[in-house]
């Protein structure tokens, strides 16, 4: 026998009302209605949860641990109801989706201002590449992300909030010269990039291919924090994003490599699952476009 919603229903309105009967007349059920859902809630949990006294009924030492219990259940359960009949991801979880620069420059402003604006909201954070982002949005796991060039199922909604910019970055102590570095130039150095799932591994093989090269000595790394501190450490040429380097490039911890051709970047969208799509996911996009826009996050 399983626990239902029914049953804790009926046990949170005697408890309040303090009689089977006037709980009765709030369920609009019958009085033995009542006695049965709480015998099967008595005989699923194993144990007595009310003491009658004639009309009148006590709780148990087990009925009051249940009843902080029974009230979250009634709640979360309430909390359901309305996230679908109002189709609004605010009620519960939100599940994000981001890409390293964004999280790594707006998260936790980000989590602040949801706090304040929705101080029962929790969150899912996953970040990741796009390959992964992508993916848990259309397998419809995500509610929101940030993704540079997304590959989306129809379902997901994307609008572009600007380009990741990119370039390689070196310690101070390496020495690539004063010119800018040609694809032949640079592959003669031991280069960092993003493993081969990511968009960034592929922006730099195809630069380098379309200048006929083929670096010989490339490590890969998923982590762009790790990567950086690689970078800052002088053990390899990486290509990373513009603004993660901004601060070290201020304290003069590393230097931009002028390459020839230039380095492009990478559009990046706010997706969204269209299904979800209303005024208070609406306010969610707001308050990430005004961070992108506040810390210069993408061009």
């Amino acid at each position: 026998m399983s626990l239902t919603l029914a049953q804790i229903r009926t046990f949170d309105s005697i408890v309040r009302l303090g009689s089977f009967q006037a709980a009765a007349r709030e369920l609009g059920l019958t009085q033995p209605s009542i006695s049965q859902r709480i015998r099967e809630l008595e005989a699923t949990l194993g144990t007595t949860l009310f003491l009658r006294h004639g009309p009148r009924v006590s709780l148990t030492t087990e009925g009051f641990a249940l009843v902080d219990h029974a009230r979250r259940l009634l709640d979360d359960a309430g909390s359901v109801v309305a996230r679908f009949r109002e189709r609004d991801p605010l009620r519960g979880l939100l599940r994000l989706g981001l890409n390293e620069s964004f999280a790594l420059v707006c998260l936790p402003d980000l989590l602040q201002r949801l706090e304040a604006e929705y101080p029962n909201l929790k969150t899912a954070i996953h970040v990741g590449d796009t390959a992964e982002v992508s993916r848990l949005l259309n397998e419809r796991r995500l509610d929101v992300g940030i993704v540079s060039l997304p590959d989306l199922e129809p379902h997901v909604h994307a609008q572009p909030i600007g380009i990741n910019q990119l370039g390689w970055f070196a310690g101070c102590d390496i020495d690539t010269g004063r010119r800018p570095l040609s694809p032949v130039t640079l592959s003669r150095h031991h280069l960092i990039i993003g493993p081969q799932s990511a968009r960034l591994y592929a922006t730099a093989m195809s630069w380098f291919s379309q200048a006929a090269v083929t670096p010989p000595l490339v490590s890969m790394c998923n982590s762009t924090p790790v990567t950086i501190r690689i970078i800052l450490a002088g053990r390899a040429i990486g290509l990373v994003p513009v603004r993660l380097m901004q601060e070290h490039l201020a304290r003069h911890e590393v230097r931009q490599v002028a390459v020839t051709p230039a380095m492009g970047g990478h559009r990046v969208s706010l997706c969204y699952q269209a299904s979800e799509f209303g005024p208070k996911l609406q306010q969610v996009l707001d308050v990430i476009r005004s961070l992108i826009a506040e810390r210069r996050v993408f061009t």
